[in-house]
């Protein structure tokens, strides 16, 4: 090994990590849930940045956990992340760690920026123009009159002047 691939190995990047944890944990002893993930980050090295605390959200598609011989089928979960700092050394442990946790159904962990990436959601307003009954005056609309022919004449020898 070279001293540039030392040198790299050792560099810290941030990493964010998303977590889906089973949603047959009760929510007093969700806090403790987190803990536990974050120890193990914290053991390995990381410097937190930013988190969200799990809410439970339904999942898109049933998620099967086995746990032992049974299988365990679950259409919700509490999602929740953690964005830190860690070398790529320390990354792969809490990989292999997080794999042997049973409370938590999958886990994503990706490299990202410090900044903050949340999105911001602009909500989308629909204004939809009602078509007007027939005989009814627009409210904002002026009745006019019809021209005369003398003003007609006026107005289109005033428009070939200019």
């Amino acid at each position: 090994m070279t001293q540039i691939d030392t040198a790299e190995t050792t560099e810290s990047r941030v990493y964010e990590i998303g977590f889906h944890v089973v949603s047959s944990i009760p929510e007093e002893k969700l806090a403790a849930e987190v803990t536990v993930i974050k120890d193990v980050l914290e053991s390995n090295g990381a410097i937190f940045i930013s988190e969200d605390f799990p809410k439970l959200k339904n999942l898109a598609y049933s998620m099967t956990k086995t746990a032992g011989a049974k299988h365990f089928k679950f259409d919700v979960a509490y999602f929740g992340w953690v964005k830190f700092e860690m070398n790529p050394e320390g990354a792969v442990q809490v990989k292999k760690l997080l794999e042997l946790n049973n409370n938590i159904l999958r886990f994503i962990i990706v490299k990202t920026v410090r900044e903050s990436t949340l999105a911001v959601i602009k909500p989308a307003y629909r204004f939809e123009k009602k078509p007007a009954r027939v005989g009814e005056i627009p409210k904002n609309k002026e009745i006019k009159s019809p021209m005369s022919e003398v003003e007609l004449d006026k107005t289109i020898d005033a428009l070939m002047v200019e």
